[in-house]
This record gives C-alpha cells, sequence and structure tokens, in this order.
C-alpha cells in the first residue's frame, strides 16, 4: 500500500500503478470496461482523501500508456476533479496529467479536463 493509503489496481485490460514520491499515478493499458466508475469511483476517493489527509499539494497523472478512455471513464476522471472545487484552499492539490499528443483521444479529451475546476488540472 502507498503512503496515500492506495493500492495499485490491475484489472482487465487496465492497469493503475500508484507512486509514492513524488505522489503519482501511471496509467496504462485500456479503460473500455462497460461501467469503469465501478472500480475508478473508489480508487479515486481514496486518492483524494490520501492526498487531503496528507496535505499533499500535486499528484502527476501519466496516461501517455492509456490507449483507449471511454466516456464512462471520462466522467469518472470528472467527478474527481469536480471534488477539488469543494475544498478549501488549505485542502486543494493540484493535477498534472501527462499526457501523448500523438494518441488522438488524448490530445482532444484531455485538455478539455483544465476547465473543470480551473487551475487545479494541468496537462502537459
Amino acid at each position: 500500500m502507498s503512503t496515500l493509503g492506495v493500492d495499485s489496481i490491475q484489472v482487465e485490460r487496465l492497469k493503475i500503478t500508484v507512486q509514492d514520491s513524488p505522489a503519482g499515478l501511471v496509467f496504462t493499458g485500456d479503460i473500455d470496461m462497460e461501467d469503469p466508475s465501478t472500480i475508478l469511483d473508489p480508487f479515486f476517493a481514496k486518492v483524494h482523501q490520501g492526498l487531503t489527509s496528507q496535505g499533499t499539494k500535486e499528484i502527476a497523472v501519466d496516461m501517455t500508456g492509456l490507449n483507449f478512455l471511454n466516456s464512462s471513464g471520462i466522467k469518472a476522471i470528472s467527478k474527481w476533479i469536480m471534488q477539488l472545487g469543494a475544498l478549501g484552499d488549505d485542502q486543494k492539490y493540484q493535477i498534472k496529467i501527462k499526457h501523448n499528443p500523438e494518441i488522438t483521444w488524448q490530445a482532444t479529451s484531455l485538455p478539455t479536463l483544465t476547465y473543470l475546476v480551473p487551475g487545479a488540472v494541468e496537462v502537459v
């Protein structure tokens, strides 16, 4: 288990590796299951809880190895990001998403996440 209190997960064709120092998530594979929220919602809730309880100010999310993300997966990620809007300034953290601009869905979909909570997400 990581210092955030979150275990890495591997289901179907998706693997999310949790890194400790600095705090990070590495996505590899595909998020194409019918309802990824059953896996992603509790996972992101634990990540969020770990980040806020430890006072971590930034998490790196590497999606360069994520080949496909369906709309339900984008919704689950959006729900995680939206939680930042309810936090006080002392608890807020930034999500830095590393993407692969050569993968079309990443180049078109990931930058839109920056509009959900202004200043909370950066796509690099």
